[in-house]
């Protein structure tokens, strides 16, 4: 077996890789990028190469630095990882060529998979069934929007090439086609540098089901069961499960003896997923072939017992897979969630800066890249870590997620941890009764914080006005008069519910307090049980929780959940806003302007596009709020923009209010 690999990624999964090759007594090679010259990835490695600027196709994607660093560095092997060059093949050819063993399948297996358009046609030759639709070569707009009608509406526009949600669209009539059309050329061409589009019919309220292969080059080709992809959110998955919620039978049989027909008809050599989409009634429809390990792989490793990156180690070194698919056991149930640096309450618009405070949870398995004091930038994507639970059933495992959700906290960036914890107390997510629309429809309820408890109330009173931490820059943390018992003061705080007040009067006890919320008055006990433990009673009624600060922020749970407050007091971390005005528009996160609509002087309507943006892998386009007249462009196509850096000035409508 070779000693060396060179992983050729970055991030949590770069991480990952490093850990099995421990395991297995080989040499990990990091490669990184300019911004990412102190990322962990880089530190837990043997050695780790520079490869190029921060941008991607500076780095990351740049296959000719990549192979100088594994010449140079004595590898013998190469791993993609998931994402950049992971399904290129042409990347897996130039490693070939370069004498290094790729650890994937054959170049010709990620071509012909890769390419949504010929894995269909190839899957409807051995018998699996395929979603209906056009995957021609005929890529004019106006044969597009032929077929679609003939396809009819709604339906999905998907880049041939690729995966993740990019370059893909859904249009629910005619009118929207040709916009649509052009935004998932556009997004498919700079993500895979391919913008051929294919056709499908939109498959109303479906569940997303993969099946995890692997193969080797004996021959041998096994499932190591199903995952759950269903909850996503713009077809992106943020929560992930194995086994799926398909109940035992048939159906759940004949779905996997689908993904291995598919697996063979290709020769599939290491690990990989075949992805199907699942109707109301049980019908299946092939959807695509992932050629290289999935982001959601810790599910299926916590019921298997394997390590699937060792193993496709080990095929790549010309091993056998060790067991037959009859010794392939399923145990317990595990649930997977991802945690993202984007912002809920705006539209889950990424975000960037300094991990201030990064609390993840010691008791599962987290997959991570990162460590409190790093950056989050915008050259990639937004994932902080993947927070993965076990039990001996889903009830069981979904008790170990909540409680691990409630021990984690990022601050002062805006993370979907509100979307994670909002679906871990859902009941239809309790009862499996979802579908890929779930997060959409539900998102307002999903994403709203329950309301905090009197136990919350008052230990936000006793942490901010008992506080024993001498650094706390807060005027209630000053031993002032207060602290004597001469005067109450009204505190000021935002919450899940918006702004409040809560007046506090103290008392002779330094153990105790009066908490006067809606004309009620309470009397809190107190006390620390360990810098950020607190055992406190009302009105004689005691509960113990935590209570964890950071600059302006509170987190404090207790077993009713967490609730998130914020003091009006530090300005370290000011409200983003993507309008500044009725007439400057600014850029609400950094990134590239991809596209700008609309020219100076022109007359726009109320939600009219004016730029597109994109950061962290994805597109956002800025919109008219107002009618108006574009008064000036301030911005370039092509050029990057700085988070609030002025884009469009829009002078309102004279008739508007």
């Amino acid at each position: 077996m070779f000693k060396k690999v060179l992983i050729a990624n970055r991030g949590e999964i770069a991480c990952r890789i490093i850990q099995s090759c421990r395991r297995l007594g080989l040499s990990p090679i990091a490669v990184y990028s300019e911004s990412d010259r102190n990322a962990l990835h880089a530190e837990l490695a043997d050695t780790a190469w520079p490869i190029g600027g921060s941008q991607p196709r500076e780095s990351y994607l740049a296959i000719d630095a990549i192979l100088a660093a594994a010449r140079a560095s004595g590898a013998e092997a190469v791993h993609p990882g998931y994402g950049f060059l992971s399904e290129q093949a042409d990347f897996a050819r130039q490693v070939i060529r370069a004498g290094l063993v790729f650890v994937g399948p054959d170049p010709e297996t990620i071509e012909q998979m890769g390419s949504k358009r010929a894995a269909k046609a190839l899957m409807e030759t051995v018998g699996v069934p395929v979603v209906p639709g056009y995957a021609g070569a005929d890529q004019d707009p106006a044969h597009l929007m032929d077929q679609a009608r003939s396809i009819g509406f709604p339906l999905l526009i998907k880049a041939v090439h690729g995966g993740g949600g990019r370059g893909m669209r859904l249009v629910r009539e005619a009118g929207e086609f040709a916009a649509a059309l052009e935004s998932a050329q556009r997004e498919s061409l700079a993500s895979f540098g391919d913008g051929s589009v294919l056709l499908e019919r939109y498959i109303e309220n479906p569940r997303h089901i993969e099946v995890q292969v692997l193969g080797d080059r004996h021959g041998r080709i096994v499932h190591l069961f199903e995952r759950e992809c269903t909850l996503q959110r713009r077809y992106q998955k943020v929560w992930e499960e194995c086994p799926s919620s398909l109940a035992p039978g048939e159906s759940r049989e004949a779905l996997l003896e689908a993904a291995l027909r598919a697996a063979h008809a290709v020769h599939y050599v290491g690990a990989g997923t075949v992805e199907f989409v699942v109707g109301r009634t049980g019908e299946f429809h092939f959807l695509e072939m992932n050629t290289r390990l999935q982001v959601e792989h810790p599910v299926t490793e916590l019921v298997t017992g394997l390590d699937l990156v060792a193993l496709q180690l080990e095929i790549a070194s010309g091993r056998p897979i060790p067991f037959r698919q009859e010794e392939i056991r399923c145990l317990g149930h595990a649930i997977e969630v991802r945690l993202y640096a984007e912002n809920p309450q705006k539209d889950f618009l990424p975000t960037a800066g300094r991990l201030a405070r990064l609390d993840l949870p010691d008791a599962i398995r987290v997959d991570t890249g990162y460590r409190a004091g790093d950056e989050i930038g915008t050259d990639y994507d937004a994932l902080i870590a993947k927070l993965i639970a076990h039990g001996t059933t889903r009830a069981a495992s979904l008790a170990t997620l909540t409680q691990a959700l409630q021990a984690t906290w990022v601050t002062p960036l805006e993370t979907n941890l509100p979307l994670l914890e909002g679906l871990a107390r859902h009941p239809d997510v309790a009862a499996g009764v979802v579908d890929t629309g779930f997060i959409a429809t539900h998102l307002a309820e999903l994403i709203a914080e329950p309301p905090p408890t009197l136990h919350h109330y008052a230990a936000l009173a006793w942490a901010t006005t008992r506080t024993t931490e001498s650094s706390d820059p807060s005027p209630w943390g000053v031993r002032d008069a207060f602290r004597m018992g001469l005067l109450p003061i009204t505190l000021r705080f935002e919450g899940p519910t918006g702004a409040f007040k809560l007046e506090v009067a103290s008392s002779r006890d330094p153990r105790s307090l009066h908490l006067i919320l809606d004309d009620a008055e309470h009397r809190v006990e107190a006390r620390w049980l360990a810098p950020e433990t607190l055992w406190i009673a009302v009105d004689g009624i005691s509960r113990t929780g935590r209570v964890r600060r950071a600059h302006n922020r509170l987190r404090i749970d207790f077993e009713t959940g967490a609730v998130n407050f914020a003091t009006p007091i530090d300005c370290a971390s000011p409200e983003r806003r993507a309008e500044s005005g009725r007439d400057r528009l600014v850029s609400p996160f950094p990134g590239r302007v991809v596209k700008i609509p609309v020219e100076v002087d022109q007359r726009v309507d109320t939600g009219a596009p004016l730029v597109i943006i994109e950061g962290m892998k994805m597109e956002y386009t800025l919109r008219a709020p107002h009618p108006g007249r574009i008064r000036a462009l301030t911005c370039e196509e092509g050029t990057a923009v700085a988070m609030d850096q002025s884009l469009i000035e829009l002078d309102p409508d004279p008739m508007v209010p």
